[in-house]
């Protein structure tokens, strides 16, 4: 009993106020903030009084036809984009689920997950930046603490040891011009490497192919030890 009233079960009033959040947040990530437009996906979510409970509650303000998440608003709001995107993770990365049920079971963790668990799992991967689909993971406490009292499964390639061996988890190359190259390569989520040294650059290999990296590269790629 003590431990559910530490741990209460989200209402389902809450959940709802979380999953506007969430639509709010996403919209403001692709750039839509008039609130006419937040207002119009949030009614066509299902929920067409949740832009004026945002408002009452103070977690939306509307200034100059645009949408703005309160101070509140924008913490409750990264919270629970952060609990999803690092479900994400856990579930692509450790547990290696379909893609097909990712998302819907992201959707559960988002509600139920506690700060202590949330920063296990952060910790526990590496601190990611970014979720499967390359969106940013909004930085927790244990982030800026770099807290690493886990030893993290998911580490960076450039953290490794010359004879270790591992499994690419994921890249966060999105913007570098490295990528297209390497991926061309086999470096993609799910191949296996040995890497052999690390100075002066990170030489690895990949199948047949054998790769050398910089540094600042193989802090990119996320590895998963075998």
């Amino acid at each position: 009993m003590t431990e559910s009233i530490k741990y209460p079960l989200p209402t389902a009033e809450r959940e709802d106020l979380e999953e506007s959040l969430g639509l709010v947040w996403h919209k403001r990530e692709s750039g839509v903030t008039a609130a006419a437009a937040v207002r119009e996906a949030l009614t066509a979510a299902g929920n067409p009084s949740a832009w004026d409970r945002l408002v009452k509650e103070k977690f939306v303000t509307e200034e100059g036809g645009r949408a703005h998440l309160t101070a509140q608003g924008e913490a409750t709001a990264a919270a629970v984009i952060r609990r999803h995107r690092l479900a994400e993770r856990l579930l692509t990365d450790v547990l290696h689920l379909d893609r097909s049920v990712i998302d819907p079971n992201a959707c559960v963790f988002e509600h139920i997950l506690s700060a202590e668990v949330s920063e296990s799992i952060c910790t526990l991967l590496g601190h990611p930046a970014e979720c499967p689909h390359g969106l940013a993971i909004p930085a927790g406490d244990c982030c800026r603490r770099h807290a690493d009292q886990l030893s993290p499964i998911v580490e960076p390639l450039a953290r490794m040891k010359a004879g270790e061996s591992g499994r690419v988890a994921y890249l966060r190359l999105k913007d570098h011009p490295e990528l297209h190259r390497l991926m061309a390569l086999g470096l993609v989520p799910g191949a296996d490497l040995k890497l052999h040294q690390t100075y002066p650059a990170f030489v690895l290999d990949l199948g047949e192919t054998q790769l050398a990296l910089e540094e600042a590269v193989a802090e990119r790629i996320f590895v998963r030890r075998t």
